[in-house]
């Protein structure tokens, strides 16, 4: 049998799954997670490699409607990745039926030209696949008529019910994607995993874990930068075996930064304590982490500082 390899684009609405599957797949966090809407923000890549195939997937921010200069830049990453893609994938809340944001997330793939517009067309020619996911929570009563509803709003009879968190039927959709895969030699080697350096999912998982800890009034409004990455070397102060890693949660706000430091430092405490292990693992490493928070008042809306924090090109 030949070998595959090609690219896959997961899109779909926040809280969907669409990082559970990345991760599972590949083997390895490689996108964070947490069950506030809008944790994934920049598109990034996961590489499942295996001796019959490559499957480059690209893990898109989750289709919503956006408030802020921020959210407008999700949106284009979103939609970027799209045109390239060999399939893509719709992550999908099968649990319960379609509702406006559905709509609002078909929509969105028609006007990027994924589904045809009211006139059959469309500008891009990929196959799409419905991931019915959390299929441990649809009712037996509405299984017919959601996956039905589904099929018929993203116009395509190709599905699978999953359940993500325990891994049920993960083998069957990969079975779906790998056929429109071209036959090619891998686009990257075995043991790569992601296209993303050290310090961005060293502070991803630094956000993760300040998402995991804190209430509503903090997640959208926070950033992590990794502002200093020393290794032990001739020239550094850094015991041998060593990485030191100096981070800034940034917020809009001075309570939002007290909620992150919590009292007497207990909630950045913990928050470092629980990222730095997860890093360790990630490099091999042991790590020192020192973790500081500062506030930028809007910075979701200010060009210079979505510049400083990446999410803007420099």
């Amino acid at each position: 049998m030949a070998f595959r390899a090609g690219s896959v684009a997961l899109v779909g609405r926040p809280n969907a799954g669409k990082s559970t599957l990345l991760n599972t797949v590949v083997g390895q966090k490689v996108a964070i997670v947490s069950d506030k809407a809008q944790t994934t923000r920049r598109s990034l890549l996961g590489i499942a490699t295996t001796p019959e195939y490559q499957i480059v997937f690209v893990d898109t921010p989750g289709v919503h409607e956006p408030h802020t200069r921020l959210g407008k830049i999700m949106i284009d990453e979103a939609k970027r990745p799209l045109g390239d893609v060999d399939v893509v994938v719709v992550v999908i809340d099968v649990s319960k039926a379609p509702a406006k944001e559905d709509e609002a997330m078909a929509n969105f793939l028609r006007s990027a030209g994924v589904l045809p517009d009211k006139k059959g067309v469309r500008s891009i020619d990929v196959p799409v696949v419905l991931c019915l996911n959390k299929m441990d929570l649809l009712k037996a009563a509405h299984v017919v008529e959601n996956v039905e509803a589904y099929c018929s709003l993203y116009q395509t009879e190709t599905y699978m019910l999953t359940c993500l968190t325990k891994q049920q039927n993960i083998d069957k959709l990969l079975a779906l994607l790998v056929p429109h895969l071209p036959e090619q030699p891998a686009l990257f080697d075995e043991d790569e995993i992601t296209d993303q350096p050290m310090r961005f999912l060293a502070a991803e998982l630094i956000r993760e874990k300040a998402l995991q800890a804190t209430r509503e009034e903090v997640p959208h409004a926070l950033a992590v930068v990794v502002e200093t990455w020393e290794e032990s070397g001739p020239e550094s102060e850094v015991p041998p075996g060593m990485i030191h890693i100096r981070a800034a949660l940034v917020v809009e706000k001075e309570g939002q930064k007290a909620i992150l430091i919590g009292r007497q430092g207990s909630m950045l405490k913990r928050i470092g304590s629980q990222a730095r292990v997860e890093i360790e693992e990630m490099v091999g490493q042991k790590v020192f982490l020192e973790l500081f928070v500062k506030v930028r008042a809007e910075w979701r809306q200010n060009p210079r500082l979505l510049r400083d924090l990446d999410y803007l090109p420099h």
